[in-house]
């Protein structure tokens, strides 16, 4: 993850206390970064808007900019005199993670933070169609957040696969754990370093035994547990993470992540995420792109370098 330099805040104006711009700020300043306040909008009101030309379509959507500009500016208020170098941008575009990816190719931040809702009674995230458009297609580090505050010092891990057959060298892997070892280090934290692998697949069930395995697969089980067990601290060591902040968790990484996460007590947990053709296949673990929206912590959206 590159120096962090300027940070990108989405700013959803229907949340009146954005956990995005707290936790941005608190970032930006610990790396010494500006702050863009960037608030792209969109309404069914504004729909026809669209087949006005320009001097028409400054008029329908000024008065709705005026508020989005105050909202802004009391919010860049605070963060200015808290010492925050920071921008404001108000924008209209349809549908919204369009232009927020046009802003972001635009300014190139090394991060975006975002506000992510939290169903507590469901205990997943509502990720709206747009959040997974920039999860999916968002070229930068992606911070999606929960209003929940971090602890202190945060709880911090990486996700990672080193036997992911769609990454050869690791290369997702280990951008993975720079992010997060980046994040942690202006927190004040120690990342955590976590793989999750499944052995049912070795796990055979004989005539007449009903549920017991035999010994052999029980060997294979041991050996599979010790090879990623070597691999996963082999990983973390090149990043200096120790093997005693790591952790290897057999089970099926769509339970077994967001179950680690919330026993663990996460505030922030950093996932992989690879450019292919379909959603499913961009995430780094054949089901891990079941695993966002059952986390009831913030999400670090890494991609690996061009």
């Amino acid at each position: 993850m590159e120096p962090i330099r300027q940070v990108l805040v989405v700013v959803d104006p229907t949340v009146e206390n954005s956990a995005a711009v707290r936790k941005a700020a608190r970032l930006a300043k610990a790396a010494g970064a500006r702050i863009e306040l960037y608030l792209c909008d969109f309404s069914p009101e504004l729909d026809a808007a669209r087949f006005l030309d320009a001097p028409s379509l400054s008029v329908a959507v000024a008065p709705v900019a005026a508020r989005h500009q105050v909202h802004l500016d009391r919010l860049a208020a605070g963060l200015a005199a808290d010492g925050l170098a920071v921008r404001t941008v108000v924008e209209f575009a349809n549908p919204l993670q369009e232009g927020i990816l046009r802003r972001v190719a635009a300014t190139r931040p090394e991060l975006v933070v975002k506000d992510a809702h939290y169903h507590a009674p469901l205990k997943r995230a509502l990720f709206s169609p747009s959040d997974w458009q920039l999860v999916r297609d968002c070229p930068v580090p992606l911070l999606l957040t929960h209003q929940r505050a971090w602890r202190e010092p945060p709880r911090i891990a990486a996700a990672v696969d080193p036997n992911h057959p769609g990454d050869v060298g690791a290369t997702v892997d280990h951008a993975i754990i720079d992010g997060a070892t980046a994040l942690a280090g202006l927190l004040g934290a120690k990342p955590l370093v976590v793989h999750v692998f499944s052995s049912l697949n070795l796990i055979s069930i004989e005539p007449g035994l009903g549920a017991a395995p035999v010994a052999a697969d029980l060997a294979a089980v041991e050996m599979l547990r010790t090879l990623h067990r070597t691999q996963l601290e082999g990983l973390a060591a090149r990043h200096g993470v120790p093997a005693s902040d790591t952790r290897l968790i057999d089970g099926i990484v769509g339970y077994a992540l967001p179950d680690f996460a919330a026993d663990a007590e996460l505030d922030l947990l950093a996932i992989g995420a690879i450019a292919r053709s379909r959603l499913h296949d961009r995430f780094i673990g054949s089901t891990a792109s079941r695993v966002v929206d059952r986390l009831d912590c913030d999400l670090l959206i890494i991609k690996p370098a061009a």
